[in-house]
């Protein structure tokens, strides 16, 4: 493997100066860091009192009670913490909002919960930053507040609370601001713990990858170091759920947390009790792993099936009822629509139209809705634009979540939509592959790949490269894989090489005439069989070459 970046070959070179990293410290600096290049936990803003405020709640043993979050951000950053302060001597208690009984973010029922049970600190996890009634109700009760929450600051300003963190906050020096709400309860934990903190970098790459924060900075190192851990099945919860889901790899990679082992995790607050997912990151027996590990499964399989029939609704609405030309965000709404998978579909729809996208699952009057946008359009902006007509909203750039009243779902629709005609441009809806660069395939060499190694993990922030080239012919008919893949081989004239593609681009390559020759532009991947690595071309474009 290289290591230094003096022998680079020229293309990978140039795909790292189309990446902007073209001194070699850069380079250095962003394919090397390791675990001793972490920020400093303590430059972010209340870190000192944080630590404080826990370690007295240890000192006195007094009762800490833990709020986390349904998804997978909020559960990783629960266990975290579970485990930190008991490492410490704390004493714990823990609470999950369900999706269907207790809604978004901390309620009030919570902190009087708090209050009930005893608990002397309450710490809120990937939620708080907009509790500003529900803080003022627990400190009216006297217990004290701690809230790590990675989410925009709301503008109607902070919670009456000296315990913060976020780096968001106008006035914190920490550098990175990227963090999941599990990253900063891992920098919290460095500070309480030093480097055993680095024992949950599994629980830090799940939530940094499911909740789709930039791979970039220390998020990059911390994912790298934790994709290793899973790699190594250190835990014995995420080692049964990657069996049960029949995970075969010796290298999980970003890829394997995204679309397997992070749904799983979701599935539970999806449908049911988030409960079921933090049982399983906490435990240290195999055979309650193996037993949560299923339920979580079909937990999923259920979740999928909802997902697909209300997919499938709602692309049969936007269909029927949009009209393109005029309207820039979608939002629909449909009755008995499971609210846990609602996210989900927004995506499906962004993917399939190429547009924003706010989905609301409707009941008794009641509308709750999860929206995803895209690159160049700011959802949360958006809907701040439109907070007259929301009970409640929040969330991102790229996600949101709202409650509305059902008669209010036809005014949101018209003022997002006048709010995107001025703030969302008509080129940002054309759908078109980027490619990185052209490259003709005799340079996808074993060393070049080995190069492309280096810059994994993929994600946002840091996509899979794609390249580009021409001259190329079929040397097979495409055979189907499953689903709408296609294998085919294709040839530059002296090397074959095996390639994936989709539907649309079998139709091209089985319409064409023999000795053809074609523009591909791909990522790409490697197979192992036997031990064996094979190249896959996954092809992304595919077009005839202009004669």
């Amino acid at each position: 493997m290289v290591q230094t970046a003096q022998n680079f070959s020229l293309a990978f070179r140039r795909l790292l100066e189309i990446r902007n990293l073209r001194k070699d410290s850069e380079i250095e600096s962003f394919l090397f860091s390791g675990l001793e290049s972490l920020h400093d936990p303590f430059l972010m803003k209340n870190m000192r009192e944080v630590k404080a405020r826990l370690e007295k709640a240890v000192e006195t043993k007094e009762k800490i009670f833990l709020h986390g979050d349904y998804d997978v951000d909020g559960i990783t950053g629960v266990a975290l913490m579970v485990q930190t302060l008991e490492r410490l001597g704390g004493i714990v208690t823990t609470f999950l909002p369900e999706r269907e009984r207790d809604g978004y973010g901390v309620s009030e029922t919570a902190i009087r919960k708090a209050y009930h049970d005893g608990a002397g600190l309450i710490v809120t996890v990937d939620c708080g930053i907009t509790a500003k009634r529900e803080i003022e109700i627990a400190k009216s009760l006297g217990l004290d507040v701690v809230v790590i929450d990675h989410h925009r600051l709301p503008p109607e300003g902070l919670p009456d609370t000296h315990l913060i963190l976020n780096p968001l906050q106008p006035d914190c020096p920490y550098p990175f601001k990227e963090l999941s709400a599990a990253g900063l309860a891992f920098k919290l934990s460095q500070a309480l713990l030093g480097e055993q903190a680095f024992k949950f970098l599994d629980l830090v790459t799940l939530s940094t990858i499911s909740d789709i924060a930039p791979l970039t900075g220390e998020n990059r190192i911390l994912v790298r170091r934790g994709l290793e851990m899973l790699s190594g099945k250190k835990s014995a919860g995420l080692t049964a759920l990657a069996e049960i889901a029949k995970m075969k790899t010796t290298k999980v990679d970003t890829g394997h947390v995204g679309f397997i082992l992070g749904p799983r995790l979701n599935a539970a607050g999806r449908m049911s009790s988030p409960d079921t997912a933090l049982r399983l990151l906490l435990t240290e027996e195999p055979r309650e792993a193996e037993s949560l590990a299923k339920i979580l499964n079909e937990e999923n399989k259920v979740r999928q099936q909802y997902e697909r029939e209300i997919t499938r609704s709602a692309i049969q609405k936007v269909e029927r009822t949009v009209n393109f030309n005029r309207e820039r965000v979608l939002v629909v709404d449909g009755k008995d629509w499971h609210v846990g998978v609602i996210g989900i579909v927004a995506s499906r729809l962004v993917e399939k139209f190429s547009r924003p996208a706010i989905v609301i699952a409707i009941a008794e009057g009641m509308g709750r809705g999860s929206g995803r946008s895209m690159k160049g359009f700011h959802l949360f902006q958006a809907l701040q634009n439109c907070e007259s007509l929301l009970e409640e909203f929040g969330g991102h750039e790229q996600a949101a979540g709202l409650t509305i009243r059902e008669e209010n779902i036809s005014f949101l629709r018209e003022k997002i939509n006048a709010f995107a005609s001025e703030n969302l441009s008509p080129e940002l809806l054309t759908r078109y592959v980027k490619v990185d660069m052209d490259l003709k395939l005799g340079e996808l060499t074993n060393h070049f790949l080995e190069e492309l190694e280096l810059l994994e993990p993929y994600g946002v922030g840091n996509p899979r490269p794609v390249f580009r080239s021409e001259g190329i012919q079929l040397r097979s008919k495409p055979r189907r894989l499953y689903g709408e893949t296609y294998e085919i081989v294709m040839t530059d004239g002296f090397l074959n090489y095996q390639a994936q593609i989709n539907e649309s681009q079998m139709l091209l390559c089985t319409g064409s005439r023999p000795g053809t020759n074609f523009q591909a532009a791909y990522g790409v991947k490697t197979k192992q069989w036997n031990g064996m690595k094979t190249l896959i071309l996954s092809v992304k474009e595919l077009k005839e070459n202009a004669a």
